[in-house]
């Protein structure tokens, strides 16, 4: 009896011992994908902050031409601004690109997602 008591316990903290350390490694990887996606946010605001400057001598057309290649939905128009796949264009009125919005705005303040 003794002896399947103290294999009963063995088990029983090898286990314990087995989802503790999943729970560690578990949130060790989470912190990090935390990590990894606010880094991707910021480089996605930097980016789309920085293309209205790298586009200046561009048209309307082109840059929808350029943008459209890497979507494979049709660029349509929609609240002044020109949407191709997941990233809103907003135009001046002289044809020049004003801002680059991403599909969701997060509740900030955003060109192509007014606010209501």
């Amino acid at each position: 009896m003794k002896k399947l008591i103290f294999i009963l316990s063995t088990l029983l903290l090898v286990s314990n011992v087995f989802w503790i350390y999943q729970f560690v490694d578990t949130s060790i990887a989470i912190s990090y994908q935390d990590q990894e996606l606010r880094k991707l946010e910021e480089t996605q605001k930097q980016l789309m902050a920085v293309m209205p400057e790298l586009a200046k001598k561009l048209t309307k057309a082109e840059i929808v031409t350029v943008a459209s290649k890497y979507s494979d939905e049709e660029p349509f128009e929609k609240d002044g601004c020109t949407w191709v796949g997941g990233i809103g264009l907003k135009f001046t009125d002289d044809g020049n690109l004003h801002s680059i919005s991403p599909l969701w705005s997060y509740g900030e303040e955003d060109p192509c997602h007014p606010a209501f």
